[in-house]
């Protein structure tokens, strides 16, 4: 996403120490309806700020290796600007195309602003890999059965792949072991059976499962095992 830029308008939130972002409601597509908040201030959170509830009303830190803290900002967006209350899951995009979901929001600055404490995922949870996303497209092949060809369906997504668990196979006289790594997603993504994930150096890996799709503080996990080749 490009915002849309005045230089005039830029030089004078310099001075106000403003910026202009886009308000992107949860689950809207990016490029559809956006938002323009010409005049967002943003300020760092505090470490208290930065541990978000979570559904049982506790404090929740990002398992991120330290860069939760950085992940998190307060944002204040002027009323007049956006009469219609900001939500949660909503994003805040800022000149950077950072996105900042949206997690807790209060009416604050003698109801002029709205006070919105956001979290940027991506940060957060130190998503330092990109990765591709292959789906299976389904036709004959030569003996008349029906074979998966592997085409490449997302590009570019911004990730982290870490080792999860070993598996060892103890139903077998030979014992066998497979790995079983975690993947997180800066963005979600309908997955199943019939998709594979390309790692930065090649590496194939088998959807298994994901989960937290359904959480606006946390991003998408897959559970993963690593494929020697495609099928």
């Amino acid at each position: 996403m490009s915002l849309n830029f005045d230089p005039s308008a830029d030089f004078a939130n310099a001075l106000d120490g403003t910026e202009s972002v886009a308000l992107r409601r949860r689950g809207a597509e990016p490029g559809s309806s956006e938002t323009v908040v010409a005049h967002a201030l943003r300020r760092n959170a505090t470490v208290r700020e930065a541990g978000i509830r979570n559904r049982g009303n506790t404090w929740k830190d990002v398992p991120s290796g330290g860069h939760y803290t950085a992940g998190n900002a307060v944002w204040h967006l002027p009323v007049e600007e956006l009469p219609e209350a900001p939500m949660l899951g909503d994003l805040i995009v800022d000149a950077d195309a950072a996105h900042w979901t949206i997690l807790e929001v209060h009416r604050a600055a003698m109801q002029t602003r709205w006070r919105c404490l956001t979290r940027n995922l991506a940060i957060a949870y130190g998503l330092d890999d990109t990765v591709a996303i292959l789906r299976a497209v389904y036709a004959k092949g030569t003996a008349g059965a029906v074979e998966p060809t592997w085409r490449t369906w997302k590009t570019g997504v911004r990730a982290r792949i870490q080792p999860a668990a070993v598996d060892v196979d103890t139903e077998h006289r030979t014992r066998q072991a497979q790995a079983r790594f975690q993947i997180f997603l800066e963005e979600d993504v309908a997955l199943d059976h019939t998709h594979l994930i390309r790692g930065p150096d090649g590496a194939i890996y088998q959807v298994r499962s994901t989960n937290g799709t359904e959480r606006i503080d946390e991003l998408q996990t897959i559970d993963a095992t690593l494929r020697s080749t495609l099928p």
